[in-house]
């Protein structure tokens, strides 16, 4: 199964989601941008797309609620180790609606996608200090980022 991500309005998305019903599309939108997300077997219909190998997943993605996007750049030696342990990790999440551990078609920046029964949730993992850092993982080949969203209607709209 692929990953398939793109960015755009939250109306250009909305838009893009309507011509294509038969996708179960994800459209997340925080202050800052909006993202659609849908996984298939077959070639993306996003113009321009960030693709991903879904190499772990855990539940069924719905269209409301609370998404982070942990991006993650791995070292080419250190892909390895990072699947082996993160395939693990992402099954014993807890406080979560689903999961997905993708692996990027291009480039080195894998991406933990969670979405979470609520922020509460998100903020109580975050403390946890779960995700790999360049400190203390020599597989990690830069910056380690999240980002968080809502999913579901834009309220200003």
């Amino acid at each position: 199964m692929n990953g398939y991500m793109t960015n755009g309005t939250y109306l250009y998305l909305e838009k893009l989601k309507s011509k294509h019903p038969f996708f179960p599309f994800i459209i997340m939108h925080n202050d800052v941008k909006a993202v659609a997300y849908y996984e298939d077997t077959n070639p993306s219909i996003f113009e321009t797309s960030r693709d991903y190998l879904v190499i772990a997943q855990v539940g069924e993605l719905s269209e409301k609620g609370f998404i982070s996007l942990s991006h993650i750049p791995v070292t080419e030696e250190g892909s390895p180790i990072f699947e082996m342990d993160y395939k693990q990790k992402v099954n014993e999440i807890s406080g979560i609606v689903a999961a997905r551990l993708l692996r990027p078609f291009r480039g080195n920046s894998y991406i933990i996608l969670v979405e979470w029964d609520g922020s509460k949730d998100y903020h109580a993992w975050k403390k946890t200090n779960p995700l790999p850092n360049k400190k203390e993982d020599s597989y990690i080949a830069g910056s380690v980022y999240t980002e968080t969203f809502q999913v579901g209607e834009d309220e200003e709209e």
